[in-house]
């Protein structure tokens, strides 16, 4: 019987949604794994299963089959949302590498139907079905040590060091409303106050979902203060249609370990840098890290901007 070009669509893309959520719930749910399983191997999976079927459903080109694989990507991210398996910041970030994943998937799916027999075809399929929830477990039983990464994000400041040190160690609430990713759930900081002064004094730079507890390590007035992050508050507010959900990654898959802020003047002016030290539990690591660079590049500018603002206006009235 000759499909309709509707039954072809929901005969292909159905069933490779299902396989996808059915990796992703492993992935999260049953063994939390934030890993090459998640993010690569069930996209692969879910293109390459979309593929095949619509390459058995009826005559297709691999230009076809890539669309079809695309459009099972998307409607496994709004399922993932709608299931309340993860929020819509986590699949609107991992969906460019999926994209990117569904193009060799599909073309391996297109390949296999065309070239191979049926029976071959359907154990070339459930090979790769069941590679993907093994590698689930295999990875969240051997998971690796997470490397620690450096950024570092500068402005310049028309105010004397003094004053900027003076906004430094705590600054008032920011009155900027969050803008870019801090509008999709990140986590964005508001202000910051300490108790004591000098080493073993506590910060606590409290940000939209919490307060970063931070221990000072170095205070050296006013060049450089240093600390140890003690506590850090959830990464993210997934947006959901379910209200708050708590996915596992927010746990630990984001971790700032130490930050440093440095001054140093020049010509009546003062150049202020802010380092953070930070581990990313999550692969693959080029990836993610890239993304978590943007987003505190981006962290960093609102509090540095702040800290700039406030110098720059109470050196100007001193000057007045």
């Amino acid at each position: 019987m000759r499909l309709t070009k509707t039954s072809r669509l929901a005969v292909s893309v159905l069933p490779a949604c299902g396989v996808g959520l059915g990796g992703v719930y492993l992935a999260i749910r049953v063994f939390p794994s934030y890993s090459w399983a998640l993010f690569v191997g069930t996209p692969f999976l879910v293109s390459f299963v979309a593929a095949l079927l619509h390459g058995w459903t009826g005559p297709t080109t691999w230009r076809a089959a890539y669309g079809i694989a695309l459009l099972s990507i998307l409607l496994l991210g709004a399922l993932i949302v709608c299931f309340a398996l993860d929020g819509l910041i986590c699949v609107l970030m991992a969906l460019p590498m999926a994209v990117l994943v569904a193009f060799p998937g599909s073309a391996v799916g297109y390949l296999v139907g065309k070239r191979l027999g049926r029976g071959t075809a359907c154990a070339a399929a459930v090979l790769v079905m069941g590679a993907v929830p093994g590698l689930v477990a295999f990875e969240s039983h051997r998971p690796a040590t997470p490397r620690l990464h450096e950024v570092t994000t500068r402005v310049e400041v028309r105010a004397p060091i003094q004053s900027v040190w003076d906004e430094v160690i705590a600054f008032d609430k920011i009155d900027e409303p969050p803008k870019g990713w801090f509008r999709l759930g990140i986590a964005y900081p508001v202000e910051a106050r300490i108790e004591g002064d000098g080493p073993g004094a506590l910060r606590y730079c409290v940000f939209s979902t919490g307060a970063f507890l931070e221990r000072i390590t170095r205070w050296e007035a006013p060049v450089a203060l240093e600390f140890d992050v003690i506590s850090n508050p959830p990464p993210l507010q997934e947006l959901s249609p379910w209200g708050r959900i708590e996915a596992p990654h927010a746990a630990g898959a984001f971790i700032a370990e130490r930050g440093v802020f440095r001054l140093c003047e020049a010509n009546g002016e003062t150049v202020l840098e802010g380092t953070t030290w930070y581990r990313q539990n999550m692969s693959p690591g080029l990836y993610w890290r890239n993304i978590s660079d943007l987003v505190i590049h981006a962290i960093h500018r609102r509090v540095l901007e702040q800290i700039k603002k406030r110098a720059e206006e109470k050196y100007g009235r001193h000057e007045q």
